[in-house]
């Protein structure tokens, strides 16, 4: 006879794993995520995928480009061999967890779902990954 015994360590352990994945709500529409992560993923309109390992990141640059619209920020992210230039609107949040190096993913979004956003929520109109070719390093802003 065999008997099933409940140890409360496992039952911690189950409810704290269960409070740490937080359930994805499908009509929340997705800019960026943070966490635990070795790596980020940039995910460009037309649904293109790169990603990049931390150990690559050298540092990033927010601030406003000539080419932006009034209220659009740019967030320039500096890795070893690419530049990835996020432009949209609110990107401090971003920019705030990139220090942390936890962003998991970063995701342009389409102008039409803006309304979508909560003020002062971040979001992401356009994603460019260029690849920094060794003439290129002096150019830098």
């Amino acid at each position: 006879m065999s008997r099933n015994y409940k140890f409360k360590s496992l039952t911690i352990a189950q409810n704290s794993q269960e409070k740490s994945t937080p359930q994805k709500d499908p009509d929340r529409l997705t800019v960026f995520e943070v966490g635990d992560t070795r790596t980020i993923d940039f995910v460009m309109l037309n649904g293109t995928r790169q990603n990049f390992p931390y150990i690559h990141y050298l540092t990033s640059w927010l601030g406003k480009d000539g080419d932006a619209k009034k209220s659009e920020r740019v967030l320039k992210i500096f890795f070893a061999t690419h530049l990835v230039t996020i432009k949209g609107y609110c990107l401090d949040e971003i920019y705030n967890h990139l220090t942390d190096l936890d962003v998991k993913s970063v995701q342009a979004n389409d102008m039409r779902y803006a309304s979508n956003i909560d003020d002062g929520k971040a979001f992401v109109t356009h994603i460019a990954v260029t690849w920094k070719k060794e003439g290129d390093i002096n150019n830098q802003e």
